[in-house]
């Protein structure tokens, strides 16, 4: 399960960061396990996430096949929720969703 975390994690950043040339994405994912809730237990630190608590990454399939992840989390200091919503469209993704 930690594997498939990792895994889903990195192709989500990969359009952000870019793929390292060793990683390859899982050719049997099954992104309807991954949908729903999911509770940060420990991270390492992102700029994105700095400073929040109660993180928590909500991953929902859209009616076109999208992946839509909301990530929220606590700002102590700010005493706010911050929230950030992306999409993913993978192919080999969107295939076994559909």
């Amino acid at each position: 399960m930690k594997a498939l975390v990792l895994t889903l994690t990195a192709m989500v950043l990969s359009g952000c960061l870019g793929m390292p040339d060793k990683v390859s994405p899982v050719s049997s994912f099954d992104g309807e396990k991954y949908m729903g809730k999911w509770y940060e237990v420990a991270r390492i630190d992102n700029r994105f996430e700095e400073g929040l608590s109660k993180v928590t990454a909500e991953y929902s399939l859209d009616d076109s096949g999208k992946v839509t992840v909301i990530n929220r989390g606590f700002s102590e200091a700010e005493n706010e929720w911050s929230q950030a919503e992306g999409k993913a469209t993978l192919s080999s993704l969107t295939i076994l969703l559909t």
